[in-house]
Order: structure tokens, then sequence, then C-alpha cells
């Protein structure tokens, strides 16, 4: 799952997000707004895209590299091996 949390004050650049992209989910909470992205194409086909395209600065580019890293483990299905 990929989730993406904001401030409430911020829900409706996160409904928006997920309208842009076509998946996805707004789920508000007490004390913050989560949009969260389950299903693993829409992750692969739409999310990582999405983000290459409009590039994350700083420490969150990091994170990003990680995530893309652990999509293709998946994706190869390497994270059902003994060593994955």
């Amino acid at each position: 799952m990929f989730s993406i949390t904001q401030y409430s004050r911020d829900a409706c650049l996160l409904r928006s997000f997920c309208d842009l992209l076509g998946c996805g989910g707004y789920y508000p909470r007490s004390n913050r707004e989560e949009g969260n992205f389950t299903k693993f194409s829409d992750i692969e086909e739409k999310i990582i895209p999405f983000f290459k395209k409009y590039s994350i600065n700083g420490v969150k580019s990091l994170d990003l590299s990680d995530f893309c890293k652990v999509v293709e483990i998946i994706r190869m299905k390497e994270h059902l091996t003994r060593v994955g």
C-alpha cells in the first residue's frame, strides 16, 4: 500500500490527487486526511510515473527511490524468495 497523509486543511488537495490519478481512496481521520493506494497496478502504472515526471526534492526523493526498488522486487516476485 502507498499512503499519502496531509493535515486536514489540505484535504481538498488530497482529494484532487486521487481524482487526477483516477485511483486510490480518500479517508478522513480525526486529525489528518489520508489517501491510500492499494492496487499494485495503480502504484506501478500511475503513482510511480507521476512522481518520476514531477520529481520530488530533498530527502523524500530518497524515499521514492527506495519505494521504486521495492515495487520492482515485488513485480519480479523476488520478495517471495528466501533472500527477498
